[in-house]
């Protein structure tokens, strides 16, 4: 019989002990790159039958695992020692977790992005807390409610005002306790909101109209000038999203992805297609140096995959318009494709903020609508059949095939940035387009349609 009551007691306190895991030993668990080894076991689901009648009052408190710090044996509090102190460090009290954290994710930032399931997004939210914390005033008291709803397994749910003003919800507590921030899409437009144009219309026409005139003179200045003006406009967006990135805690090597978008593009226009080897041959190792010499210090993988997303996404697909502008008549070539894209924008966006009803993706673009996209892929076909059909050397058939190219492609680029955003959680990409946003923002849709527009070229024989 004391057997079995000893049995079932192992048991119980074995059930509700914290799991202790320790990668490659003590050593490992408390070293500078040793993982974080405290991972909290599930409390038992069910206690066991019938124990309020084989254990006497008084039984589950003595032999409790929770042991004041004055009570607790040698072997215990070395254990605990271990188990507890995440940076190595020794003599903590219970009141420095905030502190603790913020040397964490400091120190060993490969541990703290993976509990928080974010490169910096929580990082950032704790460090700027622990600051905040160690200066004296009014706000102490809140930081430290902050800290231990962050810190506190039963803290979970606690309202934004009870835990420092910051959104600590369910969704917002993530793996290891640690705040995970989430961007949320922007709500659509309520059914009963009024139709119409607002007063960024006229700003949004005033910027088109500058943008327009300084690109018609690029343009009529030849396709040297223009590969600059190309060449300008992919920096500004290489910036921009190389920006947007570092918002949400990806370091891309933002001047590799540079240099080799608008080498790209320069290249392309003097070279043709072998310039895209020729660049890509040296972004690609350039990137992976970049981290080895410790130029950028942040973690390898997610910086040269952002890297590659930058450099990809700009910089290679708009080096198409460098291989445009190359061809015979190049001017003419490119034109048409901005004539048609600029027509499927003014058409989508008009008849969308008129006449849209039907959300196409409103998790992924609220404000796009069937009826603005059906307009704008309207709009693209007449302005190439009608317009482009007369510029050299686009002929109707093939300004027909240009029109229908465009007012597929458009959207889709439309669509794929406003994933990226929507992921990094920014309405806009950039600023410095009044009523537009950033330059990215007004060139997506084109995008995405030069590298089917210069096959199309090559396809049709244009010239």
């Amino acid at each position: 019989m004391v057997d079995r009551h000893d049995d079932e007691l192992a048991e119980r306190r074995a059930s509700g002990r914290p799991k202790r895991e320790r990668a490659g030993g003590t050593t490992a668990a408390t070293g500078a790159g040793g993982a974080l080894p405290l991972q909290w076991a599930d409390p038992p689901q069910d206690p066991l039958v019938g124990e309020a009648d084989q254990f006497p009052v008084g039984a589950e408190e003595a032999d409790s695992d929770v042991v004041p710090d004055d009570e607790a044996g040698p072997a215990e509090a070395a254990e605990m020692g271990t188990t507890i102190d995440l940076t190595g460090r020794t003599g903590r009290h219970r009141g420095d977790d905030l502190d603790v954290w913020s040397d964490v994710l400091r120190r060993r930032p490969a541990e703290a992005a993976r509990l928080t399931g974010h490169p910096s997004a929580a990082g950032e939210r704790i460090a700027a807390s622990a600051a905040r914390r160690r200066q004296s005033g009014p706000g102490r008291e809140r930081d430290d409610e902050f800290a231990r709803a962050l810190l506190d397994p039963g803290r979970r749910g606690t309202a934004p005002e009870e835990a420092g003003g910051d959104e600590v919800g369910p969704d917002a507590l993530g793996a290891g306790n640690v705040s995970r921030l989430r961007p949320v899409p922007p709500e659509p437009e309520e059914p009963g909101r009024s139709k119409g144009f607002g007063s960024d219309l006229a700003t949004r026409v005033v910027t088109a109209v500058v943008m327009g005139a300084g690109g018609l003179l690029f343009l009529n200045a030849g396709p040297g000038p223009a590969s600059v003006l190309v060449s300008l406009i992919v920096a500004m967006g290489v910036i921009e999203l190389c920006g947007a990135l570092r918002t949400q805690g990806y370091r891309p090597a933002g001047l590799v992805a540079l240099l080799g978008s608008v080498a790209l593009v320069l290249g392309a226009y003097h070279s043709g297609e072998p310039a895209f080897a020729a660049v890509v041959a040296v972004v690609a190792p350039a990137t992976l140096l970049w981290y080895l010499a410790g130029v950028t210090r942040a973690r390898p993988a997610p910086g040269v995959a952002s890297t590659f997303l930058v450099f990809g996404y700009v910089g290679i697909m708009g080096g198409f318009a460098g291989l445009i502008l190359g061809l015979r008549d190049g001017v003419g070539l490119l034109l048409g494709v901005v004539l048609c894209a600029v027509a499927y924008d003014v058409s989508g966006y008009l008849a969308g903020r008129r006449f849209g009803r039907r959300h196409i993706a409103p998790s992924i673009s609220p404000n796009k609508t069937a009826e603005g996209l059906l307009a704008g892929m309207a709009g693209s076909v007449v302005i190439g059949f009608v317009l482009v059909g007369s510029i050299s050397p686009w002929g109707r058939f093939s300004a027909l095939a240009l029109g229908v190219v465009v007012a597929v492609m458009a959207p889709l680029g439309d669509l794929c940035e406003s994933l990226l955003k929507r992921d990094l959680g920014v309405k806009d990409l950039g600023g410095l387009l009044p009523g537009h946003g950033g330059v990215l923002d007004r060139f997506d849709a084109m995008l995405f349609a030069l590298p089917a527009v210069y096959y199309l070229i090559k396809l049709l024989d244009v010239v």
